[in-house]
């Protein structure tokens, strides 16, 4: 990564730590979830920068994925655990942070569990430590709090343009694994769940968040509409994560969306919720790995 790169990515965690922060002041009881979203998305457009991916906002056992839809009149509950992802891009160069926030004391403790596990995680970031090693940091001090981590949630390495490329970063014991490498990028976001709960997430069958399928749509001839959303979704999103609501025409497109989604040229994230229906929590930090551990830079 060359300076001016670094400068990017460093400015990116710098209007997502901000993003992160306003949205403790802004999430409470009955608060609209599309409310949420469009202030801290604009949050990021005005500080110069693109939203990486929708805002998430994933309420109680909703895990991951979920963002408001077009004309989305959900409210915040009474008593609810909420969870906020945010992704920052500059010039394709990516921060990812994430927050819980809890409206009901009880739950507080496993706030505080995955906020501890993050900053476990990341005092022991240098180059050549294996990502299980992290994982196990993970899991053991979410246990040690009476909790239940996550264990088919992973952070994950980040790359220009790219979210999720490549090195997984677990939150449970696993095998020896790859290595962190000097100078690339990672996201560490702990999860946990209540001790009775599943341990493990599952799909549901309610999409908002879609993506490119870039390499098959490189190898496939498109017909004429589906050639013009293309053009559409690259120039608006540069391949990154979107959805629908940020596209302001999206009725004109809708049907060959959804007929593009079938065909596997647009890759949808489907809404991911607890096995068991218990509450989850989440803390995200982006780390830039350096010669003597980690820049933490959300």
């Amino acid at each position: 990564m060359d300076d001016a790169g670094l400068e990017a990515l460093r400015k990116a965690g710098r209007i997502a730590r901000k993003v992160r922060e306003r949205s403790l002041n802004i999430v409470r009881e009955n608060a609209s979830l599309l409310e949420v979203c469009s202030i801290l998305e604009n949050l990021i457009l005005d500080e110069g920068a693109k939203p990486a991916f929708p805002c998430n906002i994933c309420i109680n056992d909703v895990a991951a994925h979920y963002t408001p839809i077009i004309g989305d009149t959900s409210i915040i509950p009474s008593r609810s655990l909420v969870k906020i992802d945010i992704g920052v891009s500059v010039d394709g160069y990516i921060a990812d942070t994430a927050v819980t926030i809890s409206l009901d004391p009880v739950l507080q403790p496993m706030v505080e569990a995955v906020n501890t596990a993050l900053l476990e995680a990341v005092k022991i970031v240098k180059p050549g430590v294996q990502a299980s090693m992290i994982g196990e940091v993970i899991q053991r001090t979410i246990m040690s709090r009476g909790f239940k981590p996550i264990k088919n949630l992973t952070g994950h390495e980040i790359a220009r343009y790219n979210l999720h490329a490549g090195l997984s970063i677990p939150n449970v014991q696993t095998a020896r694994s790859e290595k962190l490498q000097l100078y690339h990028v990672y996201a560490i976001e702990p999860f946990a769940t209540t001790n009775d709960g599943g341990g493990e997430v599952v799909s549901s069958e309610t999409v908002t968040i879609y993506r490119l399928n870039t390499e098959r749509i490189k190898h496939e001839k498109l017909g004429e509409e589906e050639r013009r959303l293309l053009e559409l979704l690259h120039e608006k999103f540069d391949s990154l994560p979107y959805t629908p609501r940020w596209i302001s025409n999206f009725g004109f497109f809708s049907k060959i969306h959804e007929k593009m989604v079938k065909t596997g040229r647009i890759y949808s994230y489907p809404v991911l919720v607890e096995r068991k229906g218990k509450p989850v929590a989440q803390a995200e930090h982006t780390v830039i790995v350096t010669e003597n551990g980690c820049e933490v830079i959300t």
